[in-house]
């Protein structure tokens, strides 16, 4: 049997699996506060212009900046750039590449063989709530797995565009009599889909309305999945680590327990 067939039949008898299991759950230990960050605060700013209109509805024209305004305006300072200007920029780069690391290892860890590939797909019933855990951020880490790669690659060209730019010059130079590159059309549909502004890409979908309605709850739905997988997997982590090391202690206290009581009844050996 080929490498390629024992991965497709066979991956969680594989070491690599064992070590991509690895890279992903040291990933999302280290980057698990920055991804609830990034969900939440993203999810949210997805009405940022409903959020800026609640605001002016409210606001008070004698104060120059709205204390709504001045909200929204910090909340999209915290997601662009962590309040830290470029220092905050660099490390959403950083973080923003971490995310595509968990995207793409987490789809290799979930590949269970494809003879039970379905199973990964639904969340089962009557199978223990450590199980029940375990399906859900299985779930949600597939069905979500492409928002969450391009979440976290557009995130990685917003906050530090240069390289990217590079790239596309290399791969197409400029010429001056040229109209629109390929290239920077898609940079530009990168940056669009991030915030879920479809129209930028050439989708009709202009004004509120039905379809503005479901592009941004879809867009706000598969913004908070990185929260959920970051919640069910500190919940996998704490099983599988820090509450086995509790009960093993548990146990070598409850040995000595027994030890020491066992020597007060028995004088005489003690």
């Amino acid at each position: 049997m080929s490498y390629l067939q024992h991965w497709m039949f066979y991956p969680r008898a594989m070491s690599l699996r064992k070590v991509i299991f690895q890279v992903h759950l040291w990933c999302g230990m280290g980057a698990g506060i920055y991804v609830l960050l990034m969900s939440v605060t993203g999810s949210v700013l997805v009405y940022r212009n409903e959020l800026y209109e609640a605001a002016a509805r409210g606001a008070d024209l004698e104060k120059s900046v709205p204390l709504g305004y001045r909200a929204v305006s910090t909340l999209l300072e915290l997601h662009d750039d962590l309040l830290g200007g470029t220092t905050g920029r660099r490390i959403n780069a950083a973080g923003a590449a971490l995310v595509i690391i968990l995207g793409l290892t987490g789809l290799a860890v979930w590949w269970p063989g494809i003879s039970t590939w379905k199973r990964g797909l639904v969340v089962h019933r009557g199978v223990g709530w450590r199980r029940f855990v375990w399906d859900l951020h299985s779930m949600a880490g597939f069905w979500s797995s492409g928002f969450i790669v391009l979440f976290g690659l557009s995130g990685v060209y917003l906050a530090n565009p240069e390289p990217f730019q590079d790239l596309a010059d290399r791969l197409r130079p400029f010429v001056g009599t040229e109209g629109a590159r390929i290239v920077d059309e898609a940079l530009y549909w990168l940056a669009y889909l991030h915030f879920g502004r479809i129209n930028g890409i050439g989708i009709s979908c202009s004004g509120p309305g039905l379809c503005d309605w479901v592009i941004k709850l879809i867009w706000a739905g598969f913004g908070l999945a990185p929260t959920l997988m970051a919640v069910t997997g500190a919940i996998m982590w704490w099983n599988r680590i820090p509450r086995k090391m509790q009960r093993q202690g548990n146990r070598q206290i409850t040995r000595l327990r027994g030890s020491t009581e066992g020597r007060r009844r028995d004088p005489v050996n003690s």
